[in-house]
């Protein structure tokens, strides 16, 4: 099952093993009316070309540590499960949340080891030696003109492909959405330095998020 031919698959198994095997889009198992209301969230955040998407609502059964309510929204470069790609581990996905935590790096870093620690362990665990003491992530403030970014590194696993220690490069912004009674924190990844070529599609991919 981890030998995943598109990106969309990559998430697919991820929502799978979080399900003891069932498939979350059967139609023999509709959702409940929490996660129907939260499929069409109130913003707009198109799918670049040739990139796959995933949706996955809170809570996250992987990361039971993260008392969020919404959905993560992901969009997958293409070559991202390929591991010779220059878009390797290179995505973008969105925490459409109700009560972020605080932005700042410490609350912020907590809540993606976590996020990570439990997708890696959730997927990789059964084929795969990893350490759950090795999961961490450093952020640092970084401001940019009238706004204020968390930049740092991810040092997780690919447990999907490799089951090799990987560290990913991260950028994540804040946005305030009142009049949706929702927040969206953005996250742009990729292992590749932030000078590579590959950031500046990450980051027109994350500044194409509206919200009402």
């Amino acid at each position: 099952m981890l030998a995943m031919k598109t990106c969309i698959g990559i998430a697919a198994l991820l929502v799978a093993a979080c399900s003891n095997g069932r498939n979350p889009t059967s139609a023999s198992a509709p959702p409940a009316p929490e996660t129907q209301s939260q499929s069409q969230p109130e913003f707009d955040w198109p799918v670049p070309a040739g990139w796959a998407q995933e949706t996955i609502p809170f809570p996250i059964e992987f990361a039971p540590e993260l008392p969020y309510r919404g959905l993560e929204e992901l969009r997958f470069a293409p070559g991202f499960s390929t591991p010779d790609a220059s878009t390797f581990w290179s995505y973008c996905f969105v925490w459409w949340i109700e009560e972020p935590p605080s932005f700042d790096p410490r609350s912020l870093s907590t809540a993606l080891r976590d996020y990570f620690r439990g997708l890696s362990l959730a997927v990789g665990k059964d084929k795969f030696t990893l350490d759950p003491e090795h999961f961490r992530v450093e952020l640092a403030q970084k401001s940019e003109g009238d706004r204020s970014v968390l930049v740092g590194q991810v040092h997780s696993y690919d447990a999907f492909v490799t089951g090799q220690p990987i560290v990913l490069n991260v950028e994540a912004s804040l946005r305030s959405c009142p009049r949706a009674g929702h927040s969206a924190i953005t996250f742009m990844l990729s292992p590749k330095s932030m000078e590579d070529a590959v950031w500046s599609e990450l980051r027109a991919c994350g500044s194409a998020l509206r919200c009402n």
